[in-house]
């Protein structure tokens, strides 16, 4: 790992990784909303507001850990 401790190595490996890495976010992105508000059945309960825990559980937990890094960061 102190290999990558070098600038320009690791400049270098990360601009060879971050267009692949880019590419991979987005189409598993897309597929992931896809799969999620649209290819998971309904409730038997609540029918498709179901499908709102799987964008508002997400930001919850993440606005959290924002706010927490925002407080060990000050």
């Amino acid at each position: 790992m102190h290999r990558f401790a070098n600038p320009a190595r690791f400049l270098r490996i990360a601009a060879a990784v971050l267009p692949w890495s880019a590419g991979a976010t987005v189409v598993l992105l897309v597929l992931g909303l896809y799969l999620s508000l649209l290819g998971s059945p309904p409730d038997y309960q609540q029918g498709e507001t179901v499908r709102i825990m799987y964008i508002h559980v997400p930001a919850a937990w993440m606005s959290l850990f924002v706010y927490t890094n925002m407080a060990i960061a000050a």
